[in-house]
């Protein structure tokens, strides 16, 4: 999935410099992360609270889909679906008149709409069926699996570097720092993302301003251009 860095990098705006709409950005990935990560819901759950601002919900409004498991077939966990493949619209339809306008919440969706048309530009999906098209009576398909899945996180890792070169005030947030998944990788060519397309896709991106803008309009022009 794009990294942090790929998300902080297609903020526009000055929307970067509220703590809420970025914890929001983040939390899409991170919340589920901090299960794993701190070991268990109790201690993730204190450390959202440190993290917490007056604009962001109770951590237990959130812990259903932080539990729930995210799949293709129905928009659950906290991708509300796949990250690959989100549904941004059922997450939208959900908030209510004050949560639309919750720097939080716009971060969240954000985050979803990010990935959405970068998954969706990318064509990720379809050419990782199609690298495994062939394979799927070959008795080492799992290990030919994990080599592509493999070269796919090396191709992120990858355009962190890119993203760090590019635009050089985008920086981590100490959460995600405290993670150590944040990986550069400057050499090599990459299979699975195209440089070109994902950096006129983050400056299109750029173009809008997620804190303030109509977001109505702003989700509606970004999935029409996928």
């Amino acid at each position: 999935m794009p990294g942090y860095y790929l998300h902080f990098a297609a903020c526009g705006g000055n929307s970067l410099e509220n703590r809420s709409f970025v914890l929001g950005v983040e939390a899409p990935d991170i919340l589920k992360k901090h299960v794993k990560f701190y070991g268990g819901v109790d201690k993730a759950r204190a450390k959202y609270n440190s993290m917490r601002t007056s604009e962001m919900p109770e951590y237990d409004e959130l812990l259903p889909r932080i539990l729930q498991k995210e799949t293709a077939d129905n928009n659950a966990g906290l991708h509300y679906g796949l990250s690959s493949n989100p549904d941004v619209m059922a997450c939208w339809a959900e908030l209510s008149d004050t949560q639309k306008a919750n720097p939080f919440y716009r971060g969240y969706v954000w985050h979803l709409l990010t990935d959405a048309i970068m998954y969706g530009r990318l064509n990720i999906e379809e050419k990782f069926r199609n690298a495994l098209e062939h394979e799927a009576n070959n008795p080492n398909f799992e290990s030919l699996y994990k080599k592509e899945v493999k070269k796919l996180h090396e191709d992120w890792d990858k355009t962190n570097a890119h993203v760090r070169e590019t635009y050089p005030n985008i920086s981590l947030t100490e959460e995600v720092k405290e993670l150590g998944v944040v990986q550069f990788l400057s050499q090599g060519e990459m299979t699975y993302v195209n440089w070109t397309l994902l950096k006129q896709t983050i400056d299109f991106l750029r173009t809008f301003d997620p804190l303030n803008g109509d977001m109505n309009f702003i989700i509606g022009t970004v999935l029409n251009s996928i």
